[in-house]
């Protein structure tokens, strides 16, 4: 047992168990409300005198979002375009996260400079010239437009992560391939890549959350009810005279679950792969 294991717990360490408790529940409350609300009948939605918990737990709100409202309609556009921009993402950035691992050279670091800079415009900005590049390419009204603009969201990011998992692997090892008969494809596909799955786990999985999350693309350049996304059919829910919330809450906790399950799966591999470049 190492001296640190051994350390007994002191009150600071509880006073940052504490603090870190307190900023979880704030975070997380907005959470519990959208199921607990979707629980509820609508005389206690409306109630002056707010809950905390379901006095008569119902799920006839989720029983109209899937009857009236198609929710799983909605929800399988999402899994279509979210799957579809990460196979798309995961394979653009390959070759680039790759490159600019491997030769350091004064281009690739402005490449990288440029990545990192295309990573902070909003899509909010980028929305109107895509309407326009789409609408001339007869896309407009179709899933592959949200698609390759998702893409173009999500690809900055995984090159900068996959490039970080690439740095990881030695060069040495490639190296030894190419001894051993490889040439530089055959390495990176035999050596190289399978050391890297485990950074495309926790790329591909952000990258799947990122796009399944996405409004702006496709609220902008689809609307036909049939193609869009969870995300643009919670949006019909919403205004000033709308009042029946339960059934707006239960619609967001369908769209919401799958996306805690997943993370809540995979949680270490992402906090992991988030930190790995740093600790270096």
């Amino acid at each position: 047992m190492s001296t640190m294991d051994a350390e007994p717990y002191g009150p600071r360490h509880y006073a940052l168990a504490a603090a870190g408790l307190l900023i979880a529940g704030l975070y997380l409350f907005p959470v519990y409300w959208m199921y607990a609300s979707s629980l509820k009948a609508s005389f206690e939605l409306n109630a002056t005198k707010p809950t905390l918990l379901p006095q008569a737990p119902t799920f006839a709100a989720y029983a109209w979002i899937f009857v009236r409202e198609n929710v799983g309609r909605y929800m399988t556009n999402s899994v279509i375009i979210a799957s579809a921009v990460t196979a798309l993402t995961l394979l653009l950035a390959t070759g680039a996260a790759y490159s600019l691992s491997r030769f350091r050279t004064l281009w690739m670091d402005a490449v990288l400079v440029g990545i990192m800079v295309s990573q902070v415009l909003p899509p909010a900005l980028l929305a109107t010239p895509m309407f326009v590049i789409f609408k001339q390419l007869s896309l407009v009204n179709t899933q592959i437009a949200v698609i390759l603009a998702t893409a173009t969201k999500t690809l900055p990011f995984a090159v900068i992560m996959l490039r970080t998992t690439f740095a990881q692997i030695p060069t040495e090892l490639e190296e030894a391939a190419r001894v051993d008969g490889c040439n530089r494809v055959s390495a990176f596909l035999r050596v190289s890549l399978p050391l890297a799955r485990a950074g495309y786990v926790v790329v591909g999985t952000l990258v799947f959350l990122q796009a399944y999350g996405e409004f702006v693309y496709p609220v902008s350049l689809v609307n036909r009810n049939e193609l869009q996304p969870a995300t643009v059919g919670l949006y019909g829910f919403v205004g000033a005279d709308y009042s029946d919330w339960g059934n707006a809450m239960a619609f967001a906790s369908v769209i919401v679950t799958p996306v805690v399950l997943i993370f809540v799966a995979l949680q270490r591999r992402i906090i992991s792969g988030l930190t790995a470049g740093a600790l270096k």
